[in-house]
């Protein structure tokens, strides 16, 4: 046996991770217990990320059977699985791609489960749930001191939400305490005012766009279906949330309420691959008390675009980053390009200088020289 009760093959099958987060945090996700609620494209990301990462247990609780719109986003089933319970055909392939983690599953639902069933879990996630199932459960789980989680994907958008009570975990060696709250808690907020519009611009409309789903979703117990008449009571929510959380009309624009009423049932596997990759993560990094997690809510827009800048490097840090590519590449050049890319040929030819100076490297600088005699000046 190796330490923390991982065994030694489990040592050799985890070691990149091991390596990455120790012994302890894998024990930690080895003997945890996670409950994942809906099995369709975002859970499905999330499930195949969790078991690689060998956790403890999965349960799989679903009540519905795989449709042929299932077939998309979700990988575990096949065209042969058309009419099973969605968690039980699911659960194979599952058990599959590490057979260390117990995969279980229960074909009931959600909101029939008693307060007890959920207490025997360290974790709970609710997928694609309506908002009422989420706060009861979150408030279960909170009562209960168990991590929560809730994600949903809806067509080009998704979130995430993070209640895990109060929180213990370990960043950079130093570790840290975090309070949360429960999700109805979160939404309770209901005036935006005190934020100045710099900070308010910055929030992304989505969190309140969101709220307005759930809305229509609680008065009409369904999803929008692309309609005119939806779209217009999507409006009338939105102009109602926009008083009682005195926000501007504007800050919930048409645009993104139309994006979200065209296509809410709709699974993009890019929309889920990357929001289940986000899930799964902080999921171990909750069981693993590895890593900060999200707190409260996370949101995601496919249509948003970040700009990304990249740093210059001053000459000394440049320099450095040259000559240790020379010396790991045994004096070959490539990717020096990348390195250089947005410092003027004045930079270039200082560095070569340095290198002459340097008997160990000045060979190099003739190569600088003919690799960048196109740079621009």
């Amino acid at each position: 046996m190796a330490a923390a009760g991982i065994t030694t093959d489990e040592a050799k099958l985890y070691d990149r991770q091991i390596r990455l987060w120790g012994v302890e945090a894998q024990h930690c996700m080895r003997k945890s217990s996670i409950l994942i609620v809906g099995i369709r494209g975002l859970s499905n990301e999330v499930c195949k990320n969790l078991v690689l990462a060998g956790v403890g247990a999965v349960t799989l609780l679903d009540h519905e059977i795989v449709k042929g719109e299932d077939l998309g986003a979700q990988f575990f089933v096949n065209k042969d699985d058309v009419g099973k319970n969605r968690a039980v055909a699911s659960a194979d392939k599952m058990r599959q791609l590490n057979p260390r983690v117990s995969i279980k599953t229960d074909t009931g639902d959600v909101k029939d489960k008693p307060e007890e069933y959920f207490e025997k879990y360290d974790l709970v996630c609710l997928t694609d749930c309506d908002l009422e199932t989420m706060i009861r459960v979150n408030k279960i789980c909170h009562s209960y001191k168990k991590k929560f989680y809730s994600a949903a994907v809806y067509g080009f958008y998704g979130y995430i939400f993070t209640d895990l009570n109060k929180h213990n975990f370990t960043v950079k060696g130093q570790e840290k305490e975090e309070e949360f709250v429960d999700m109805e808690t979160a939404l309770k907020k209901s005036d935006w005012s005190s934020l100045s519009n710099k900070k308010l611009k910055r929030m992304s409309p989505l969190l309140w766009a969101l709220q307005v789903l759930w809305k229509f979703e609680q008065e009409e117990n369904r999803l929008p279906n692309n309609s005119e008449s939806d779209f217009a009571k999507l409006k009338v929510i939105r102009d109602s949330l926009s008083v009682l959380s005195n926000l501007q009309p504007s800050m919930i624009p048409n645009e993104i309420l139309n994006s979200l009423a065209s296509a809410p049932e709709t699974e993009l596997s890019p929309v889920c691959a990357i929001m289940g990759g986000i899930l799964a993560q902080d999921i171990l990094y909750a069981v693993s008390h590895q890593g900060m997690p999200i707190n409260n809510f996370l949101v995601f827009n496919a249509h948003e675009r970040v700009e990304v800048s990249k740093p210059r490097l001053s000459q000394g840090q440049l320099l450095n980053a040259l000559l240790v590519k020379c010396l790991s590449s045994k004096s070959s050049l490539p990717g020096f390009s990348l390195i250089l890319e947005g410092h003027p040929r004045s930079t270039l030819l200082d560095i070569t200088f340095n290198l002459r100076r340097d008997a160990n490297l000045s060979d190099l600088a003739p190569q600088l020289i003919n690799q960048f005699n196109d740079w621009p000046k």
